[in-house]
C-alpha cells in the first residue's frame, strides 16, 4: 500500500518545471516586445523628425518667396506665418515633432489661402489676368456663380462665362486666352504625349482666342477637339444653336479631330468649319490689315467752344487687304474692346472719319472680311487721345509749339506681382498715354493707365523684373522688382 503512495515532492517538482518553462517563454516574449516597441518608437521618432524638418523647410521656403511680393494688406498673413514657423522650430528642438508638423502646416495653409495660392506654388490650372464687363466663374458643377476678378485662380472643373464682358486668362504653361463676350467653357486637363498633364478647356459656346508658348494646348467643342501647336496663335468658336464650330490659326497651326474620326491640319491663316461631327476642308483667311493713320498714341485737339452742331474730325486709315470685300472697325475705351464706341462690319473703304464730341482715350482696330463673309484676324490696335485745346490752339499738342517741354517722368505704381509656376502676373498703373515694357517686352496699357501682363520666365529661382514706363514726351520711369519663380 505504501509502495503505491505518490511522492508529493515529485509531483510538485514536475508542475514547477512546466510553470517555469512557460514563464521563461513569456519573459523572453515580453523582452522582445519591449525591445521591438523601443526600436519602433525610435524609428517612428526619426520618421517624424524627418517629416517635421521637411515641412518646416517647405514653410520657410514659401515664406521667403512670399515676403518680397506681399502687398501691405498681406503683411498680417506673413506675420502669422512667421509665428507658426517659430513655434514649429521650437517644438522640433523639444522633440515634439507632431506639434512641429502641425504648426508648419498651419503656416503653409495660411500662406496658400491668404495669398492667392501661395507665392510660387503654381497651384491651379489658370488665373484671370484682366477682366472687363460682366465675367463670372463657378467652382465645379454645384458651385455658385461669382464675379471674376484679376488674379483669381481657376482649377480643373471650374466654369468661366462671359455675357457682355471679356477676360484674359493665363494657364500655368504660359498659354494665354482672350475670352470674348457670350462665351462659356470648363477648365480641364489632358494627359500629354510626354506623360505630363497639359492644359485644356471644353467649350460650351462662344469664342476664344489663344496663344501658346513652349507647350501645345487643347480646346474641345461638342464633336471636335483641337490640338494647338506650341508657339501658335489660334481661335475657336462654337455656335451651340447651330451646332457649328470654327477653328483657325493666325500663326503656327493646329491639328483637328472630330468625334467621327475625321482629321484636319490647319495651317497659318487657315480655318476649318465643324458641323456636328463633320469637318470642312481648310479654307484661306484674309490677312490682318496694317493701320496707316493716325500714328499710335496720337494726340488730337478738341475745341469745346465749337457749336454743338459742328464737330472736330479724325481720319482713320489702313492699307487694303487682298481679297477683302469689306472691313470691320472697332473703336473702344479698353484693349478688350468691351462697350465699344464704334462697332461696324460694313466698311467698304480703307478709311473712316470720326466726329470728335468730347475728350477721352480711345483704342481702335480693323479686320478684313472676304466675299464669303469670312473674317480674318484683327490688326494690331492703335491708341489716340482726344484732349481739349488750350487757348484756342489748333493743330499739334495742346499748348502750341512754343510751350515748354514736360520733363516730369510718368507715374508708375506697381500694385502686384504674382508668381504662378514659371509665369508671373504683373499689375500696375501709369499715366494715360504712357508706354510700358517689362524686361523689354511691350505691355498692353488700358486707356486709364492700368495694365496687367502675364510674363513667361525662362528659369526658376530669383530674378529681377525691370518695369519701364515712357510718357509721350519721352520721359522714362523705371522700377525694379525682385521675384522668386517656382516650378509649376
Amino acid at each position: 500500500m505504501a509502495g503505491r503512495l505518490k511522492d508529493p515532492r515529485r509531483n510538485w517538482y514536475s508542475i514547477s518545471v512546466d510553470t517555469l518553462r512557460t514563464l521563461g517563454v513569456l519573459i523572453v516574449a515580453a523582452g522582445l516586445l519591449a525591445v521591438g516597441v523601443r526600436y519602433f518608437h525610435q524609428w517612428e521618432q526619426k520618421a517624424l523628425a524627418r517629416e517635421a524638418s521637411r515641412v518646416i523647410d517647405s514653410a520657410r521656403s514659401k515664406l521667403d518667396a512670399a515676403e518680397p511680393l506681399a502687398r501691405a494688406t498681406e503683411r498680417k498673413i506673413l506675420d502669422q506665418a512667421r509665428l507658426d514657423i517659430a513655434a514649429a522650430e521650437a517644438a522640433y528642438l523639444q522633440a515634439s515633432y507632431r506639434a512641429a508638423i502641425e504648426s508648419a502646416k498651419r503656416a503653409i495653409s495660411s500662406l496658400g489661402a491668404g495669398m492667392g495660392g501661395g507665392a510660387g506654388s503654381g497651384k491651379g490650372a489658370a488665373n484671370f489676368v484682366t477682366v472687363q464687363g460682366t465675367v463670372e466663374y463657378r467652382r465645379g458643377e454645384d458651385g455658385d456663380w461669382q464675379a471674376a476678378k484679376s488674379r483669381i485662380t481657376l482649377e480643373p472643373g471650374d466654369y468661366v462665362r462671359t455675357s457682355s464682358g471679356s477676360a484674359e486668362v493665363v494657364f500655368a504653361d504660359g498659354t494665354f486666352y482672350t475670352v470674348r463676350a457670350n462665351t462659356q467653357f470648363i477648365v480641364s486637363s489632358v494627359r500629354g504625349a510626354d506623360g505630363g498633364e497639359g492644359q485644356s478647356i471644353r467649350m460650351d459656346y462662344g469664342w476664344v482666342d489663344l496663344s501658346t508658348r513652349t507647350k501645345p494646348s487643347q480646346v474641345a467643342t461638342p464633336g471636335a477637339q483641337a490640338h494647338v501647336r506650341e508657339s501658335s496663335e489660334a481661335f475657336v468658336s462654337y455656335d451651340r444653336a447651330a451646332g457649328q464650330g470654327r477653328f483657325g490659326a493666325v500663326r503656327g497651326g493646329l491639328d483637328l479631330a472630330s468625334s467621327t474620326g475625321l482629321k484636319r491640319s490647319v495651317g497659318e491663316l487657315e480655318q476649318v468649319v465643324q458641323s456636328g461631327g463633320q469637318l470642312s476642308a481648310a479654307e484661306r483667311l484674309p490677312g490682318a490689315p496694317r493701320l496707316s493713320e493716325p500714328a499710335d498714341q496720337a494726340e488730337v485737339d478738341f475745341d469745346p467752344a465749337l457749336d454743338r452742331r459742328a464737330t472736330d474730325k479724325l481720319a482713320l486709315g489702313w492699307e487694303p487687304v487682298s481679297g477683302a470685300a469689306r472691313y470691320a472697325l472697332q473703336v473702344g475705351r479698353n484693349h478688350l474692346f468691351v462697350d465699344n464706341v464704334i462697332d461696324v462690319a460694313s466698311r467698304t473703304k480703307t478709311t473712316a472719319t470720326l466726329g470728335l464730341r468730347g475728350e477721352g482715350n480711345f483704342i481702335w482696330r480693323v479686320a478684313a472680311i472676304d466675299r464669303e463673309g469670312i473674317q480674318g484676324p484683327w490688326s494690331e490696335p492703335r491708341k489716340f487721345r482726344v484732349a481739349a485745346a488750350i487757348s484756342g490752339s489748333r493743330g499739334g499738342a495742346a499748348g502750341g509749339a512754343g510751350a515748354p517741354r514736360d520733363k516730369t517722368p510718368p507715374r508708375l505704381d506697381l500694385e502686384d506681382v504674382k508668381p504662378y509656376g514659371t509665369v508671373l502676373i504683373v499689375g500696375g498703373k501709369t499715366e494715360p498715354g504712357a508706354r510700358v515694357s517689362i524686361n523689354g517686352e511691350p505691355v498692353e496699357v488700358d486707356l486709364d493707365g492700368t495694365f496687367n501682363k502675364a510674363i513667361q520666365m525662362n528659369r526658376e529661382g530669383w530674378s529681377t523684373l525691370e518695369i519701364r514706363a515712357v510718357d509721350p514726351e519721352g520721359n522714362p520711369n523705371v522700377l525694379y522688382r525682385k521675384v522668386f519663380v517656382g516650378a509649376s
